[in-house]
This record gives C-alpha cells, structure tokens and sequence, in this order.
C-alpha cells in the first residue's frame, strides 16, 4: 500500500494525465522510469548528500527529459528538490494502480502451495474476471507451507481457501470451545 505521500503526489500526475488525455502516455512512462532507475542507479546517486541538488536535477533532465513528458519530469524535479526521491518506487506503483483502475483492470494475488498448470489459471482467471466484472491481471507467488489450496487477494479482499488457512480456522474453533468449557 502506497503512503499518504505516494497518494498525493500519484494521484495528482494521473488526474494532470487524464485531463489531458495522456493516461496511456503516462503508463508507458512510469514504466520507463522504473527500468531506468533500475538499470542506471539513479536512486543511489539522487540520495548522495556530496552531490550538489543542481546537479542532481541536471543530471535528471539531461537523461530523461526526451523520454517523458514536461509534467512527469516537472514532478521528478520535485521530488528531488523536496528530498522525496525515495518515494518514487511508491508514487510509480500508486500512479499504475490508478491507470488500472481507469481501465478497468484489477490485479489478483495468487498464492498457491504448488506451481498451477495453464488450464488451472486460465479457469481462475476466467471465474476471477466473471465475479469482478473487470480485466483480471495475474500474480502469482508460490508458498509450500499452504500445503494445498489458494490464497487471493484482490484489492483488500482476500480469500484463503488454503489447507493452511482451515487448518488455522479450525484451531480457532477448537480453542475457542476449550474456553466455553
């Protein structure tokens, strides 16, 4: 979940983008931006306290300003001048949950205890886009102490049809009937 500072800053580049109908725009670059921070170490040169703010800033726009737009970079510049740079990765992951929700898509957790064959996902997918009403985008994470069954959590609902989880339920019932005793 994205802080209060990623919510505000996130929430503003989107509706700046969706006023200007640049919503695709934008997706595509935030997705650039975190393969840039990822490939040219940036983050670690924006929190250097030796480095000047002007040069940070400078080294910025001179290796960004002809990959995205005025506006992302004017909020980048920000971030940087406001010693926020390291909410980037939270602001980015706000701003793309919010481009999701714009179009419609949702993306689903699913934890399992083994590897789930195609047909297995297509099904859950399937029955996951039937019940949302909306694009269903996939994660998958495995978790062998599950034993068995699903774990899925979309948005803050969460299912945990997991052996694990009935396990857990049961002793909370067993417990609880020691107690009444």
């Amino acid at each position: 979940m994205a802080g209060l500072v990623a919510k505000r800053y996130g929430t503003a580049i989107f509706e700046l983008a969706k006023e200007k109908d640049a919503v695709e725009t934008l997706e595509n670059e935030i997705i650039i931006l975190e393969e840039a921070f990822k490939m040219m170490d940036l983050k670690d040169f924006l929190g250097n306290p030796k480095v000047p703010m002007t040069e940070k800033v400078t080294v910025l726009e001179s290796s960004l300003s002809d990959k995205i737009s005025h506006d992302l970079m004017g909020l980048l510049v920000l971030l940087v001048e406001k010693g926020r740079y390291q909410e980037m990765d939270k602001i980015f992951e706000e701003v793309l949950e919010l481009i999701d929700v714009h179009h419609g898509r949702v993306k689903a957790y699913v934890t399992s205890a083994d590897v789930l064959t195609e047909d297995q996902k297509f099904k859950l997918i399937h029955q996951l886009a039937k019940e949302t009403k909306k694009e269903v985008i996939p994660i998958y994470e495995i978790d062998e102490s599950l034993i068995g069954g699903l774990i899925i959590r979309i948005g803050d609902r969460i299912v945990d049809n997991s052996i694990k989880g009935h396990m857990h339920s049961l002793s909370k019932v067993l417990m609880a009937t020691k107690i009444e005793s």
